[in-house]
Order: C-alpha cells, then structure tokens, then sequence
C-alpha cells in the first residue's frame, strides 16, 4: 500500500454490518492524504455502506474510488442505498476524478443511484461503469445524467472535465443510442477515450453514436468491438474519422464492417490517416483482397503504427497481399495471429457478383 492509496483489493471480505466494516471505516478516517481507495473484489452489506460513507466524508484530498465487484451476493433492492450512501458521500469532494463501478451487476435500478451525483459533480474525469447489466434505461439514466452535468458547466461558464467513459457489455443497444450521443456532445471538447464494447449497438444505433463523436476533435481511443456495423454503420464511421486527428487506438473488431464499409472505413483513414495511430484493430470485419490492399497503402502514413489485428477476415493468410503487409511493417510483432482467415467459396463469391451487379442496375435511371 502506497503512502496515498488504501486498498482491500481481492480480499473476498464479506462486509454485512456497521460493526464489520467498523475497522477498515477507522483506517481510512486516519489515512492522511488520502488520494486512492480500492475495495474491488470484496462484497458490502448497506450498513456497510453506510459506514463507508461516514468514513469518506471527510476524506476531501480523494482523487479516486476504486468500487468494482463490490456487491457479489447482494440482492438487487440492496444496491440502490449502497450506492447512494457512498456517492451521497463524496459528492462535494472536489479533488475526485474518477470512479469505477464495473462488474456490478445492478442494472437499470443501480444506475438511478448515480444520476446526482453524475449530475453535480462536473470534478469527474474517468467514469468506468463495465458490465454493469445496464440495458436501455440504465444508459439513458447514465446519459441524461451526464447531460446534466454538461448542462451545468454551460451554465457556470466552465469547460467539461470528462475525458474516459468506458460503458462495455452493458446492452445499451439502439435504445439508447440518440442520448448517449447527446450526452458526448455535451462534453465533445474533453472526451479522450470512449469505449462500449459488446451492448447489441446495430447500424443505427451506430451512426446515432458517431453523431456525438464526430464533435470529439480530441478523441485518442474509440474502442467499439463487437457491435454491429454493417455497411450503413461502416459509412457512418467512414465519415467521422476526418474529426479525430488525434486518434491513437481504433478497435472495431468483431463488428461485421461487411466487405464495402470495410473498403470505405480505409479508404477515408488513407485520404485521412491519424499521424499518431498506433492500434487498429479489424479482427472479423469480413474483409476481403481490396481493403487488404489499402491496409497495404495505409500502412507508410501511419509510421507509428505498433498492434494490427486482421484476423478472421476474408482473404488467405498465404496470399501475396498478406506477404507485401508484413513486409510493409518492418516488424513481425506488429500483426496479429491470421490462424482463422475465412476464405470465399466459388458460391459465395459468385453471390457476391450477382449482389454487385444488382446494385449497379438500381443506380442506372433509364
């Protein structure tokens, strides 16, 4: 334990009581300078948490509150006090700037807890709320919450301080699309890092979000893997990355681009390549020869390129394209595993001439 950083982190305590917390409340009252607490892996009771509160009260030099994988056990109607004795807490703290409530369990009526403290405490830099079951109204709560506190900033003449949202596997899905992108708008100059993987967003849902990012000039990691694109989607991200010229880290991997919005995403990164990027992940996109190709060309505009992952797209790893990319790299370690390349049959790629061909006849006007 650091001089400014208290922690229980994976002690597997189970903490029903005021009375069997009482001893940790103690130690963390009579920490000085107290800047970093992590209680992650252990689970708390709400008189627990009630005492927990009392203890954080006064510890106003907190900068963050490490609380994920605190409730294992815990029925859901138990949540919701815990959670608002804890923010209730340290809302007025002004020095905390980040909160991590991942893997808790306590979907839509844990979110509701949050929205005050989300709402006034415009402190905040990092909000990582991971695998926490939200659905659709959670996020909406989460959203509007985050609208609030943007609303405020206006208000009091000041700029966002919001740099990290990390909201994964949480089911936002289409629902909650519009107002989560609302909410990025309303923090589009501070916004650093967003990442929602794994919620069931579909194309739609897609180009709502890219709305709000695209007003992100500073944005240096999007992580999005393992949503679902398509080419609408594809097209929607094609036309907002122009808006990050700062972009580090871009993973859509696992988000079937489909073989034309996959072409047309490269095609805008080569006309627009991110100087500083260094991570592009396009595992399982679908692929095919002619994006390859223009990973080929994107490849000398972006010299600090360190992590390319293309595995499971649909070209042959032993193809000559896939030889002049790794010598293009310079470095072996740079390109992931290609160990489950899908190759096109005759059928498929005969299907995919016909479907080609069907739309060149829609765009003849006779």
């Amino acid at each position: 334990m650091s001089s400014t950083t208290y922690s229980l982190l994976g002690k597997g305590l189970k903490l029903d009581t005021a009375e069997h917390i009482k001893s940790y409340c103690e130690e963390i009252e009579k920490f000085e300078n107290l800047e970093n607490i992590i209680l992650s892996g252990n689970t708390l009771g709400v008189e627990a948490c009630k005492a927990l509160g009392e203890a954080l009260k006064t510890k106003k030099t907190l900068k963050v509150l490490s609380l994920s994988d605190i409730f294992t056990g815990r029925l859901l109607d138990e949540i919701p006090p815990s959670l608002t004795y804890i923010c209730d807490a340290v809302m007025d703290h002004p020095n905390l700037v980040e909160l991590d409530l991942s893997d808790n369990a306590f979907g839509p009526a844990g979110a509701k807890p949050l929205i005050p403290f989300l709402s006034y405490h415009t402190q905040l830099e990092t909000l990582k709320l991971n695998n926490n079951g939200l659905g659709v109204f959670g996020a909406t709560h989460i959203a509007e919450a985050l609208i609030a506190a943007g609303q405020k900033n206006e208000k009091e003449g000041k700029k966002s301080n919001l740099k990290t949202i990390i909201i994964g596997r949480n089911r936002l899905e289409n629902g909650s699309s519009e107002v989560m992108a609302k909410a990025i708008g309303y923090h589009k100059e501070s916004l650093e890092t967003v990442r929602m993987i794994q919620n069931g967003i579909r194309p739609e849902g897609i180009a709502n979000l890219m709305g709000g990012l695209s007003q992100c000039p500073n944005l240096i990691h999007l992580d999005l893997q393992d949503n679902t694109f398509t080419t609408s989607g594809s097209k929607a991200l094609a036309k907002a990355l122009p808006s990050w010229p700062k972009l580090q880290i871009l993973n859509v991997g696992d988000c079937m681009l489909e073989p034309k919005g996959g072409l047309e995403v490269l095609k805008t990164l080569k006309t627009n390549p991110p100087k500083d990027l260094e991570t592009l992940q396009l595992q399982y996109d679908e692929l095919r020869i002619d994006s390859a190709q223009v990973i080929l060309e994107l490849i000398p505009l972006i010299p600090k390129l360190k992590s390319l992952e293309l595995n499971g797209n649909q070209f042959p790893e032993d193809s000559d394209i896939v030889e002049k990319i790794k010598e293009a790299l310079n470095d072996e370690d740079v390109l992931g595993s290609l160990s489950d390349m899908e190759e096109l049959s005759d059928e498929e790629e005969e299907d995919e001439e016909v479907d080609e061909l069907a739309e060149d006849l829609e765009k003849v006007h006779i």
